[in-house]
């Protein structure tokens, strides 16, 4: 793959904010594959995004949880969709907005028709919660594909996450029809980006870089 990751930096680094969307009756259909980010409140979604895309300020990174309350959505290269769900797990918000947020996410991915695939963000520090399981448990149920992003990589040491991967394959052994692969990243040392972009680029049906 001669100059393949400055082919794909390029390609990423080619991206424009479309908007935020409360009703996904009203996210503008471009017609291109799409996929779309999930994880517990605080996981890193936002900082995964701008490590993909090359900005410091694509998707909005903020230091309190439950921040995103819409699909953010953003095209990159006129070719592929990425989205910015709404994190979960949160309890300092009111249960109307938590029910809201969670009825926005099942409404996204069971109605998204061009959503190739769901990228759902794990802390490698904390491991599955119950409410991770309740996300691979929708997905399922309407026959989208997975991968899961084990974040803040950085933070652990390699015994440490090659335990969590472990672990994470063991259970995933329930979900073999749609889990993909998982992939180990960070933010903070661009550890794993690489993989994720290859992954995004290859579902946006481009030819091979």
């Amino acid at each position: 793959m001669p100059n393949g990751n400055r082919s794909l930096n390029l390609f990423f680094s080619q991206n424009n904010f479309l908007g935020s969307f409360n009703d996904i009756h009203k996210i503008p259909n471009n017609n291109f594959p799409e996929c779309c980010f999930i994880g517990r409140s605080n996981v890193g979604k936002s900082s995964i995004i701008n490590a993909i895309t090359k900005t410091k300020k694509l998707a909005k990174i903020s230091k309190t949880p439950g921040r995103t309350q819409s699909v953010n959505l953003f095209e990159i290269n006129k070719a592929i969709n990425i989205v910015d769900l709404p994190g979960y797990g949160y309890a300092k918000i009111s249960k109307n907005i938590r029910d809201q947020l969670s009825n926005l996410i099942e409404s996204y991915i069971t109605n998204r028709e061009n959503l190739a695939k769901v990228f759902v963000l794990i802390d490698c520090k904390v491991g599955i919660k119950s409410s991770d399981i309740d996300i691979f448990d929708s997905i399922t149920s309407s026959n989208k594909n997975f991968s899961i992003v084990l974040t803040k990589t950085d933070k652990c040491s390699t015994n440490f996450i090659q335990s969590q991967m472990a672990s994470i394959l063991t259970l995933m052994k329930n979900y073999q029809k749609n889990f993909m692969k998982i992939h180990a990243c960070s933010s903070k040392n661009n550890n794993g980006i690489l993989d994720i972009q290859k992954d995004i680029f290859n579902l946006s049906k481009r030819h091979e870089i």
